[in-house]
């Protein structure tokens, strides 16, 4: 396929996205949701089919004029490799949803204006696109407000509810703090530079650093980087599942390529800070990020802060690979740069599995609480077996695209650890190697706790014990990503050839990234279907020699188990809660009733509680506040002309004194 073909396609997903916020409008009835899921999943598979297509051509630039009261500087984008790899993730991510959504959104659909769904969901496809393609300044902004504007529709689709709102305003408020930083170091930069193209901008040094933390800052508040992660789990908890599967796994990583094109893959700006402090703040999100999940009950917020977690794991990547640009270890630069990238698709695709699966069991099961879940593999036993073998893959269990991912992210911690400069570096990169393995455990126990106690044991409420199994259609969407999981995995090898197609001009003089990769994963694979394949075997015939006897397991006299018998949630988190307690005030109550409740209680009652002191101590006060100068700010509305004037006279003075001084 010709270059000219592949923007053909690509123009073609643009205008059939385009189609359903027109079509829309006409429909009062919502008669057409089928056919908008058709002409979504159309529009995402022609980007698809674009993307992989311009991973082996050379970068392609066009722009067109905008309308004078858009400004005077022309829409410009850029088709290269690097974006052609995001572009490939947002197409994914559509496909599989294009066969999920139109029935999960037929169980809400009494609640919900479908027709702004639709819409605000065609709109941000095709504001992720454009962000990903934009060639200069005003073109991303642009593109990025519509992509804001249209997630917060999204996020507040079922805005009855008041925690919902609450949940996409807190949300808008973010996006509103990300633009302005990153508008402000978009004219920074462009002063420095004179243009607002980002191929133009070459900033190096104590130049870049004020501009470039701006724009830094910016982006880590949409990817969802510590401390700025807070939106996350409220604008995932609140919006539909589908929405947090897109969100979680595509619209994040938008923030990730920008990061990537203006620091890693250009000299937009350079300065050796930037590499560490993505390192930095990487390894405080995936460590905050996990550990947190571990101490959710609600599968969707658990499964938002995970996605916190694998957003600092791909920032490691990237800041690894700026640290080791500075520090002049090239394999370090390839191995970091295909890790992050490698990853970012490999999130993209567990992650909207899970949110999948944790969609569907809301809605087979009405709720999301682990403690009103358990005993879902019976009723529900292929998004069991679909949420499982996500879980698996977000864990980094061989032989699943996770394990893939973070073993490149080893192999450059180890190249770090045995070829660093000095004693200081080569123990960094024995610290970075712990640090991942740990995040690693945490994330293996977060999800054995959310598959154990929602989808094993004994139902705990009547809703999970009268679940039943989703629709054929979301069940299709499911085994999308879930394929993709399995096969990325295998074919590791492969992928890596492809991605360093994308990081061989970091370092064209280093070995190429898939040499790096040693496991012989079809070796590993037969021994382990032979392996359990005698395992069954041997385990039928003794069962045949020695039936089973049945029993009563732990019944304390009871006669019979009940539901409440079972570990729950919090009693499972409980020893790592206690661990990692002062990071979150972990306090445990006790409530002992009866009349001698020392020797004879009638009831007994434990919980555990754990307060976020980021959000309590720091956010919390700092939205009162301004809340609080909002709700004086909002007197000079008052319509008093004195007021008013008052105002003015103020505000001159003080332009006057500032003006002085200044010279």
């Amino acid at each position: 396929m010709s270059v000219a073909s592949s923007l053909y396609l690509l123009g073609i997903s643009s205008a059939l996205w385009a189609i359903i916020p027109l079509s829309v409008i006409w429909d009062a009835r919502n008669s057409n949701r089928k056919l908008w899921a058709l002409v979504f999943g159309l529009g995402s598979l022609s980007l698809l089919i674009s993307s992989i297509f311009s991973l082996f051509h050379s970068a392609v630039n066009f722009h067109f004029a905008l309308p004078i009261y858009l400004g005077k500087v022309p829409a410009a984008f850029h088709v290269d490799p690097l974006a052609a790899w995001f572009l490939m993730i947002i197409g994914a991510a559509g496909c599989s949803l294009s066969f999920y959504i139109s029935d999960y959104m037929d169980h809400i659909k009494r609640r919900v204006d479908m027709r702004i769904f639709w819409a605000a969901l065609s709109l941000l496809m095709i504001s992720m696109a454009l962000v990903v393609l934009a060639s200069n300044a005003q073109t991303f902004l642009i593109a990025w407000e519509l992509m804001s504007l249209s997630s917060f529709a999204l996020v507040a689709t079922d805005h009855r509810e008041k925690a919902n709102r609450d949940a996409a305003m807190v949300y808008l408020g973010a996006t509103r703090i990300g633009t302005a930083l990153i508008a402000g170091g978009f004219l920074w930069a462009h002063a420095l530079n004179g243009s607002w193209m980002f191929e133009e901008w070459h900033l190096q040094g104590i130049q870049a650093l004020g501009p470039g933390l701006l724009i830094l800052l910016g982006l880590g508040v949409k990817a969802g980087m510590w401390p700025f992660h807070v939106w996350l789990p409220l604008a995932h908890s609140a919006a539909p599942s589908p929405v947090s599967s897109l969100m979680s796994g595509v619209m994040v990583k938008t923030a990730i390529y920008m990061m990537a094109r203006l620091f890693l893959f250009s000299s937009a700006f350079a300065h050796p800070a930037f590499g560490y402090l993505l390192l930095t703040l990487g390894a405080i999100s995936s460590f905050w990020g996990i550990l947190f999940a571990l101490l959710q009950q609600d599968i969707k917020r658990a499964l938002a802060y995970s996605t916190v977690e694998n957003v600092g794991l791909i920032l490691i990547g990237f800041g690894g690979a700026i640290a080791g640009r500075t520090l002049g270890i090239p394999l370090v630069v390839i191995l970091g740069a295909g890790a992050a990238l490698f990853h970012a698709l490999n999130h993209s695709l567990f992650k909207s599995l899970l949110f999948m699966g944790a969609g569907s069991v809301d809605i087979a099961a009405h709720t999301r609480d682990l403690n009103n879940l358990g005993g879902l593999a019976r009723n529900m036993p292929v998004t069991t077996a679909f949420f499982t073998l996500g879980a698996a893959a977000a864990s980094a269990l061989p032989p699943l695209n996770g394990f893939a991912g973070e073993w490149v992210l080893y192999q450059g911690s180890l190249h770090i650890a045995f070829s660093g400069a000095s004693p200081l570096i080569r123990f960094c990169g024995m610290m970075i190697i712990g640090w991942i393995a740990l995040i690693g455990t945490l994330a293996a126990a977060g999800f054995v706790r959310i598959i154990g106690v929602g989808f094993l044991g004994r139902p705990r409420s009547r809703s999970a014990e009268h679940a039943h199994e989703v629709s054929l259609g979301m069940r299709i969407g499911q085994s999308i990503p879930a394929f993709g999981c399995v096969a990325l995995g295998l074919a590791a090898p492969q992928a890596l050839h492809l991605i360093g197609r994308l990081t061989s001009q970091l370092s064209p003089n280093s070995q190429p990234l898939s040499s790096i990769w040693t496991l012989p994963i079809s070796s590993l694979l037969l021994t382990f279907l032979i392996s359990v394949g005698l395992v069954m075997i041997w385990m039928e015939r003794a069962g045949r020699k020695e039936p089973a006897r049945v029993y009563i397991t732990w019944e304390c006299g009871f006669g019979e188990l009940t539901p409440r018998m079972q570990a729950a949630a919090a009693s499972f988190a409980q020893p790592i809660a206690r661990l990692f307690g002062a990071l979150y005030r972990y306090a445990v109550h006790r409530k002992i009733e009866g009349r001698q409740p020392r020797h004879f209680p009638e009831e007994i009652n434990v919980e555990g509680t754990t307060e976020s002191l980021l959000e309590n101590q720091i956010y919390r006060p700092a939205i009162h506040l301004i809340e609080r100068a909002g709700g004086w700010m909002a007197r000079l509305q008052a319509g008093s002309i004195h007021l008013y004037l008052l105002t003015m006279l103020i505000t001159l003075i003080a332009l006057l004194v500032i003006g002085g001084r200044s010279r």
